[in-house]
């Protein structure tokens, strides 16, 4: 055990996300597996107020920069030998991305790789692939974004196809206007907005006919977080169902509450309060479009990924 241990290493990997900054720190074995030590999402909300007008604004700018200084304390703390950071969607659609990247840099050394929708998907599969049983067929991996949400459609544990859509909640809840509690006529909106700029995927899954969806990260944590009734700050499992029934309880319980109820429901992430609703819209209509029968819930998305990504050296 101790020759093991000698040989072990420890690595970070930063996910700055539109709505949450997430951290993973793990141990590294000789064989290639890690181990997740700890695990914890920040806000930063980066894309308030200005998703639509592809800028950062200076508030989320100072908002991201507050969740690394939080974040480099933790890895101090816990001797992470390397850091890893990449960004997704409000970065890439930014074009003044560069005043965070190179402040980030000037205050903790760190680069911030920016990757594309199409890698964003693939490195989401890397990870969830690690949690998932080896007897699943055709299954439906999506996880619902502040600024883009990704599709990945995979048969056997193979990746067969993927998409990513700028349509994430963030850039939702700043096109409607949300009452609160959401009226079901603002539903319906919501929902033809995502039949019209769904299409593809619509059409993709009446060909291939995925009968699973596994929910990753964000609003998925949440939704299994309310069903348990557990402390969502730090997740260590893996995936676990969240049987449909369950789930749409859930689903009434939000689209029927007001912002101050669901800030006291057990199992809520303070984060997910605001954007919760329109993300449990968004689920319980790809449900019943893609005629799904099972959901999985997993915690592994992309932070997962790219750690397996990068101790593979890919």
């Amino acid at each position: 055990m101790d020759e093991v241990r000698k040989k072990m290493s420890r690595k970070a990997v930063i996910d700055l996300g539109t709505n949450t900054c997430n951290l993973l720190i793990a141990d590294i074995y000789p064989d290639g597996s890690f181990k997740t030590i700890y695990d914890r999402k920040l806000p930063v909300k980066l894309g308030r107020g200005g998703i639509h007008k592809k800028i950062l604004l200076p508030e989320a700018i100072n908002r991201g920069i507050e969740a690394f200084r939080n974040h480099s304390k933790t890895i101090e703390e816990y001797k992470a030998e390397e850091v890893k950071v990449v960004a997704t969607s409000a970065m890439r659609g930014a074009s003044n991305s560069v005043e965070l990247t190179k402040e980030v840099k000037r205050l903790f050394g760190w680069d911030i790789e920016i990757i594309d929708g199409e890698k964003e998907a693939a490195l989401i599969f890397q990870g969830v692939s690690l949690s998932l049983p080896d007897d699943l067929k055709k299954y439906l991996i999506v996880d619902i974004g502040g600024g883009s949400i990704e599709f990945i459609f995979a048969h056997d544990n193979k990746m067969i196809w993927k998409r990513s859509f700028n349509i994430g909640i963030a850039r939702i809840l700043e096109l409607f206007r949300i009452s609160d509690p959401i009226l079901h006529d603002e539903i319906i909106s919501v929902e033809e907005w995502f039949d019209q700029n769904l299409r593809e995927l619509w059409d993709f899954c009446e060909l291939n006919h995925p009968s699973i969806l596994v929910g990753c990260s964000g609003a998925f944590d949440t939704f299994m977080d309310i069903y348990e009734q557990t402390d969502p700050d730090l997740k260590l499992r893996k995936a676990s169902e969240l049987p449909l029934q369950e789930f749409y309880k859930i689903h009434h319980r939000l689209i029927e509450s007001r912002s101050d109820t669901r800030s006291r429901m057990k199992g809520m992430d303070m984060i997910r309060v605001e954007m919760i609703v329109i993300a449990s819209v968004f689920t319980n209509f790809m449900l019943r479009k893609c005629n799904i029968s099972k959901l999985i819930h997993t915690h592994y998305a992309l932070k997962e990924g790219v750690m397996r990504e990068w101790i593979e050296g890919k």
